[in-house]
């Protein structure tokens, strides 16, 4: 029998990782099984076995896979902050709506993984690089003039996080908005960062 080069196991490890969001996907981290991963990558139980130890570390690799490849958006040189900022928050959107791996995780993360400590604390860690990138923009908007010198960015990044799952909430959950969504999105967006340059009173 030949062996099994780095390549092939690299294969299966990805059928086992592209089955666990799938099935945990639908069925939820605390009603998985190895076996239903097993099953749903057409692998044995020895193969899953043979790769992650338990249904927690298979999750930790499948949510870091995904996470790992998940597209960057770059500012451009000459890109006003607040034009990045909206582009970025529609981005956040589309990671959290648009069908593909790093949407299944997402989903996973905030509403299957049943408080398991290993994959909240991917999510916190989802969550802070977001804020970071967030201040960053405010912190910019500011230099360049278009944002006050004195505004609470601790609290203008809480803002902008909110509108970002506020639009997803309206867009995912709103089925009467099917046909237009990107486009209320986007309005949605718009109005929500103009706000932010009118000095918000305490």
């Amino acid at each position: 029998m030949a062996r099994k080069t780095k390549e092939d196991s690299q294969r299966t490890r990805d059928l086992i990782l592209d089955a666990a969001e799938h099935v945990i996907y639908e069925r939820g981290m605390s009603l998985t099984t190895m076996a239903n991963i097993a099953d749903a990558a057409q692998v044995s139980r020895g193969a899953v076995y043979g790769h992650y130890k338990g249904k927690v570390e298979l999750a930790i690799a499948m949510a870091e896979r995904a996470i790992h490849h998940a597209p960057s958006l770059e500012r451009g040189p000459e890109e006003p902050a607040l034009v990045y900022l909206k582009r970025y928050c529609l981005s956040e959107v589309h990671s959290y709506i648009d069908a593909s791996s790093l949407q299944r995780v997402l989903f996973i993360l905030y509403v299957r993984i049943d408080d398991t400590p290993e994959l909240v604390s991917i999510r916190e860690s989802w969550e802070q690089k977001r804020a970071t990138i967030i201040a960053q923009c405010l912190k910019a908007a500011i230099e360049e003039g278009s944002l006050a010198a004195d505004i609470d960015v601790a609290l203008y990044s809480l803002y902008v996080q909110a509108q970002i799952e506020g639009i997803f909430s309206i867009l995912f959950f709103n089925h009467s908005a099917a046909e237009n969504k990107w486009e209320i999105a986007e309005r949605l967006c718009s109005m929500g960062l103009e706000r932010l340059t009118q000095q918000i009173k305490p």
